[in-house]
């Protein structure tokens, strides 16, 4: 990959509200990272993308309606074909908040005892 491209994650789910719960699940920063996500609800937006592409999804086994179950078998037939792959950690990490910020304590300014 060229340096300074920044990599596309699709997040699937057959609705935009649960292509928000995913993000928020596999804790990306949206604010930050927004412009690298594509949400996808329906099956025909799954078509056309560079192969290997990677994407996140979650709970798909209860995805029951007409859209969701069309939507599952659009997304396992084109992983299978590897038009799609399975995001992994090197996928992810890169669109976290940094966590070494997030785990320090929060703490005021500590007093000075003399001004000099």
């Amino acid at each position: 990959m060229r340096e300074g491209v920044a990599r596309i994650l699709l997040v699937v789910a057959p609705s935009i509200i649960e292509c928000y719960r995913t993000v928020q699940y596999f804790g990306i920063d949206l604010g930050e990272h927004a412009g690298q996500l594509r949400y996808i609800s329906r099956p025909y937006s799954l078509i056309g993308w560079k192969r290997g592409t990677p994407f996140v999804t979650r709970d798909r086994d209860s995805w029951s309606t007409e859209t969701g179950i069309a939507l599952d078998q659009a997304l396992w037939a084109l992983t299978r074909s590897g038009q799609l792959r399975i995001a992994g950690e090197h996928d992810l990490a890169p669109l976290r908040p940094c966590l070494v910020a997030a785990a320090l304590p929060k703490s005021s300014p500590i007093p000075r005892i003399s001004q000099g």
